[in-house]
Order: C-alpha cells, then sequence, then structure tokens
C-alpha cells in the first residue's frame, strides 16, 4: 500500500515539475525568441544590400516561421504551466487551429532554412553559373509553394485533432496518430537535419578550397550571410538532435504497457526535448550575434538609432590573392 502512495506522490510530483519547466523556461525562451525574432526581422528588411540575396529572403520568412511557432506552440504552454489551465482545451475550434498553425509554420521554417543553405552552397561554387540559380524572383515563388504545400499537407490536422474528452486535444483516430508519429520524425527531425548537415559540410569544403583571399565591401557581407547560416545550422542541429532521439524512442515503444509513474517521467523527458526543440526558434538572433561581427554593428546601430552601417560599393571591392609566400596579386572585381 505504502508503494502505491509513493508511486502516486511520484507521479504527481513529476507532472507538477514538467508544469513548472514548461512555465519558467518556457517563458524565458518565450520572451527572448520573440525579441530575437522582432530584431532578426527589422534587420533583414532595413538593410538594402540584404535585400539582392535570395537566402535573406529565405531567412526572413523564416524568422516569421519561427515567431509563429513560438506565439501558436509555447505560448498556450507557458499559460497552462501558470495557471494549470490550458486555453486549448477551451475550444475545438483553438485546438484544431494551433496544430495546423504550429506545425505548418515550423516546417515553413526549417524549410527555407534548408533552401538558404543550399543557396548559399551554390553562391560557394567555383562554377560562376551556380552563382545565380536561385534569383529572388525563384525564391518568392518556392516561399509561396512551400507555404501551400505545408499547409496542404498539415490541414489534415484541422480535420483529426478534436477534444474526445473534456480538458484535452489529441488525435482521435488511432491510424492517423500512428502514422502522424511516423511523419513528424521525418519531416522534422531525419529530413531538415541531413539537408542541412549535407549543405553546410558542402559549403565549407567550397570554402576550404578557395585560395587565400580576403575580399571587402558587398563581397564580405555574402561571406557573413554565409558564416550565420553555417552558426545557425550547427545551433538547429544541437537543439533538434534530443528531440528527435526522443521521438525515435516514443515511435518505438508504442506497443508497450507503461505504468502510470512510468508516463510521468516520459512526459518529463518530452517536456525536456520539446523545450529544447522551442530554442530552435529563439536562438537565431544570438548565433548571429555570436558569429557575426557586422551583424553586431549593425544591431547596435540600428538600436541606437544611429546612421545605419552600409557596406562598400562595388566599386571598392578588391580581391587579393596569395600565390606565393613573399608574393600576392591585387586585382579589381567588377
Amino acid at each position: 500500500m505504502s508503494s502505491i502512495v509513493t508511486n502516486q506522490y511520484e507521479t504527481t510530483q513529476l507532472l507538477d515539475l514538467a508544469e513548472y519547466f514548461f512555465a519558467y523556461i518556457g517563458l524565458a525562451i518565450l520572451l527572448l525568441g520573440t525579441i530575437g525574432n522582432i530584431i532578426n526581422v527589422i534587420s533583414f528588411a532595413r538593410l538594402e544590400s540584404l535585400k539582392t540575396l535570395a537566402s535573406s529572403l529565405f531567412l526572413l520568412t523564416s524568422f516569421i516561421g519561427s515567431q509563429c511557432v513560438l506565439i501558436t506552440g509555447l505560448l498556450t504552454r507557458v499559460i497552462r504551466g501558470f495557471t494549470r489551465i490550458d486555453p486549448v482545451y477551451a475550444s475545438v475550434g483553438l485546438c484544431k487551429a494551433r496544430w495546423m498553425i504550429r506545425t505548418t509554420a515550423g516546417a515553413v521554417s526549417l524549410t527555407c532554412i534548408c533552401l538558404a543553405a543550399i543557396d548559399r552552397y551554390f553562391f560557394s561554387c567555383h562554377d560562376v553559373r551556380r552563382h545565380g540559380l536561385i534569383t529572388i524572383k525563384r525564391a518568392r515563388w518556392v516561399i509561396f509553394i512551400s507555404i501551400c504545400l505545408w499547409s496542404g499537407i498539415f490541414s489534415s490536422y484541422a480535420v483529426f485533432y478534436t477534444a474526445p474528452t473534456s480538458l484535452s486535444c489529441t488525435i482521435a483516430d488511432p491510424i492517423f496518430a500512428y502514422l502522424v508519429s511516423y511523419f513528424n520524425l521525418f519531416h522534422y527531425s531525419i529530413l531538415p537535419l541531413s539537408v542541412l548537415s549535407i549543405f553546410c559540410m558542402l559549403t565549407w569544403h567550397n570554402l576550404g578550397q578557395q585560395p587565400a583571399t580576403y575580399l571587402r565591401g558587398g563581397v564580405r557581407l555574402y561571406d557573413q550571410v554565409t558564416r550565420m547560416l553555417i552558426a545557425q545550422s550547427v545551433g538547429i542541429l544541437i537543439t533538434s538532435f534530443p528531440n528527435m532521439i526522443w521521438q525515435i524512442y516514443s515511435v518505438s515503444s508504442q506497443s508497450t504497457r507503461k505504468s502510470s509513474l512510468r508516463l510521468a517521467q516520459e512526459n518529463l523527458i518530452n517536456t525536456i526535448c520539446v523545450l529544447i526543440g522551442f530554442s530552435t526558434h529563439a536562438i537565431t538572433f544570438y548565433v548571429y550575434l555570436f558569429a557575426s561581427s557586422t551583424f553586431r554593428k549593425n544591431v547596435k546601430e540600428m538600436l541606437l538609432r544611429n546612421r545605419q552601417i552600409q557596406p562598400l560599393s562595388n566599386v571598392d571591392i578588391f580581391k587579393i590573392t596569395i600565390t606565393k609566400p613573399d608574393q600576392r596579386a591585387t586585382s579589381a572585381i567588377s
């Protein structure tokens, strides 16, 4: 009898701890992420020199998608953590909208980051013809198609997510729930992490094979965006890996019978992994600050409301290539 009481007490404690994590850690992620995403959107929208880059348009869309994820996915859980009342439970429509918008926004955000990585890879190639494969016009069309595609796919969430009982928001159809667990593992973890890993390594390889070249002006801006994106990709890999491992475990243990104590333990682990996963959509601004001195200067000038730092014009760009230890060749870039 005492062991049953002890298990019930431990179960309650673990469930409460998970709610506290969502309340306080989730609130910190939400606030820091919102501030960072807003500054990112303003920075990328204001810098005229960034508007010519397709990868910047992809990243701008990813910031907006990430903020939608934080608002629709994390905000309601933070409220539940503090009040023990989830707003999603109050309305079936809100339940359906939350899961559809959150999942669509997350997929669009990760898709755009992958597309930005592909664009940076093309620009790092020695074949100049590849540099212009993704134009601004093509980028707009790809973003539009991506939004339509993921919205169409996840509109099924609006159909199958419901409230079969009071204080619930889940998938009632067991077959669809089974399929969704595998699909989420593929589209939210395996696919984007694989694409980012492959193209970041290819980009890094291309940059490593280039001669010792020092660029100033507009071309340096391209280098900064590439550097920022590689750093962001590393951050995504780190923050997404725990959630991917947990998703694999969840899928493989679906048919296992579990006690209430084990379910509470798994709920706590799931909470930690989910919060780390949400940080994927919150840390981008801070990763950029760490990775790029130019970005730091632009943000500082913007916050101080001084004259925005502008890159040198293309007329002032020079390339210095080291041919031998005691010789170097200098040429203007047209």
